[in-house]
């Protein structure tokens, strides 16, 4: 897994561009303000890695793709943790989202008490629904640390260890 530090342009950028665009329009699942902090600025800082501009915000709905990279039409998703992600730790995608032109999954987290986002990896959209697993809406999931949560939507949930590394 790759591990690149926060940069402090970046947040500040981030933050900004949630201050002033509502990333949640598609009306389910949209996430409130914080959650579309951590998905900006795992994305841009991902863009940064790779040399590609910093997102805008402008243009509207994106068509469920964040970059295109290896001839692929990636969504960059990210989440925040307390801890450096583990090769079991899970990634998912809600079932709404899998039909959307994205073709390859980036999956990363941020560690929210050290600043350090880690990719995780990367999967097809094919690769995705071969080695993950789909639970529908009202699946009752368990952690590993015993406490259980209600699923709101189906949701599609691969491990760490089934990705591709990213380079």
């Amino acid at each position: 897994m790759l591990q690149i530090s926060l940069n402090e342009e970046i947040i500040t950028y981030s933050k900004k561009l949630v201050e002033r665009t509502n990333f949640g329009m598609r009306g389910f699942a949209d996430g409130n303000k914080r959650n579309q902090y951590i998905g900006i600025v795992g994305e841009n800082t991902i863009r940064d890695y790779l040399g590609i501009e910093l997102m805008t915000g402008l243009g509207g709905f994106d068509g469920g793709y964040d970059i295109e990279w290896n001839s692929y039409k990636a969504d960059v998703k990210c989440m925040e943790r307390k801890v450096d992600p583990k090769n079991y730790y899970v990634n998912n995608v809600l079932d709404t989202q899998i039909g959307y032109i994205a073709d390859a999954f980036i999956f990363a987290s941020i560690n929210r008490f050290t600043k350090v986002l880690t990719v995780c990896g990367w999967v097809t959209k094919e690769q995705f629904k071969e080695k993950g697993n789909y639970y529908p809406k009202g699946t009752i999931r368990t952690r590993k640390d015993g406490t259980t949560f209600e699923l709101y939507a189906g949701n599609w949930e691969i491990e760490n260890r089934y990705l591709n590394e990213f380079r």
